[in-house]
């Protein structure tokens, strides 16, 4: 019996865990661990750390090992001038290049690929405030629907107690048959309202499954979830004006980039190995070289002062994009604080009035068992009660949605 009881606990703990999970907080999870952006985006971040290396490679001694074996055939009155081909070339030489004063140009590219960086790292921050905003207004959507499916219950289960009440009253004679009819009517009536937002619950918690990546099909009981506004009016924090600062520094780069472009290059090379015209002499031209290489662009078309203007156009659009998200960013966030405002007040005054009829209802329901109220006067309270409990829960959806939009404001 002890192992029963203990199985039995067991069960009901496990089963009891599995529907506690159903939070926001474990849809959110979900998403964010199976979005394929996010992967594809710490993916490309870590591309960006080996790109680094990789310029840090270039800039290092460049070591090139080169052989050519060349026989120019020659035949009476054909043939290669053989004081141009010598007769041929054996050779095979190891080169090592190594550009000099490059410091300047590996930090230049080193910040590029830092700016990338910085960029996938904010559209990453992007995606997941996408991700957090969509998942927590659908799951405030299947959360409306469970309020609205448990409400439905509460009151067929109050409607199923009146037929009890009122069948002992016709009875009795106090009421008419018809009086039980209108109650029986308006019981089936909320059976089938009860079906409706079963299959609408269902509907929707299937598209939070699917969004977050979830295949699990087990009972539905989702938690109602906390959300309070955790946003202010910092606009600066926000990932997509943080883009508009890398922004800027891109420009700035590609300004230096361009520079440096310009700048005289100088570089060091050597090699050794052998070279020669004949195989025979192979043994004797074993030798080596070594010099450098100097460059400075004298004149290409004035191409300079071109990627100059692009900078400065690019720079231009990102502030006038940067003042226009400023502008957007203040007036949303005021419109959202207004509505949020007129919705909390608007609660409360519903509220009031859900105490208001519940107090009459109770009244009702004592005067209904002496039989001193007309039951059609009841059922129409009952009604009223009904629709303005539906209103409160569309009311405090609305306010959780635009505490949502709030808070992922972007």
């Amino acid at each position: 019996m002890i192992k029963n009881i203990l199985s039995a606990i067991i069960l009901v703990a496990f089963v009891f865990d599995k529907i506690q999970a159903q939070s926001l907080d474990i849809y959110i999870n979900s998403a964010l661990k199976n979005s394929p952006l996010l992967y594809d985006y710490n993916n490309q971040m870590l591309a960006g750390r080996l790109d680094s290396l990789l310029i840090l490679a270039t800039f290092k001694p460049q070591v090139n090992q080169v052989s050519q074996v060349m026989y120019p055939p020659t035949g009476p009155g054909w043939g290669y001038d053989e004081s141009i081909t010598n007769g041929g070339n054996y050779s095979t030489v190891v080169n090592v290049t190594q550009s000099l004063f490059n410091r300047k140009h590996i930090k230049g590219q080193l910040q590029s690929i830092d700016l990338l960086n910085q960029t996938l790292k904010i559209s990453a921050k992007v995606t997941v405030i996408d991700l957090k905003k969509s998942i927590t207004a659908q799951y405030l959507t299947a959360y409306s629907d469970f309020m609205q499916y448990q409400f439905n219950q509460s009151v067929l289960a109050r409607l199923t107690d009146e037929q009890k009440t009122v069948k002992v009253l016709v009875d009795k004679g106090v009421y008419l048959m018809t009086d039980y009819m209108n109650l029986q009517v308006l019981t089936t009536a909320q059976k089938i309202a009860i079906s409706q937002s079963f299959i609408q619950l269902k509907n929707d918690v299937a598209v939070l499954n699917f969004i977050c990546g979830i295949s699990d099909l087990q009972e539905i009981n989702l938690v109602k979830p906390e959300i309070k506004v955790q946003n202010d009016l910092s606009y600066e924090s926000s990932p997509l004006f943080a883009q508009f600062r890398i922004d800027s520094l891109k420009n700035t780069n590609n300004r230096q980039i361009v520079d440096l472009n310009y700048r005289p290059r100088l570089s060091a090379f050597a090699d050794a190995g052998f070279n020669s015209i004949a195989p025979e002499n192979i043994p004797h031209n074993f030798g080596g070289s070594f010099g450098v290489n100097f460059s400075i662009p004298i004149y290409d078309g004035k191409q300079r002062k071109l990627q100059y203007d692009k900078l400065n156009l690019a720079e231009n659009t990102r502030i006038y994009y940067k003042q226009y998200y400023s502008s957007q960013y203040k007036l949303q966030f005021g419109q959202l604080t207004n509505q949020l405002k007129l919705t909390i007040n608007l609660m409360n005054e519903i509220s009031n009035q859900l105490s208001e009829q519940e107090k009459l209802i109770d009244l009702y329901r004592i005067e209904l068992e002496k039989g001193l109220v007309r039951f059609l006067d009841y059922l129409t309270v009952l009604n009223n009660y009904t629709a303005t409990k539906n209103t409160f829960l569309i009311t405090e959806m609305n306010r959780l949605q635009i505490i949502n939009q709030l808070n992922y404001l972007k």
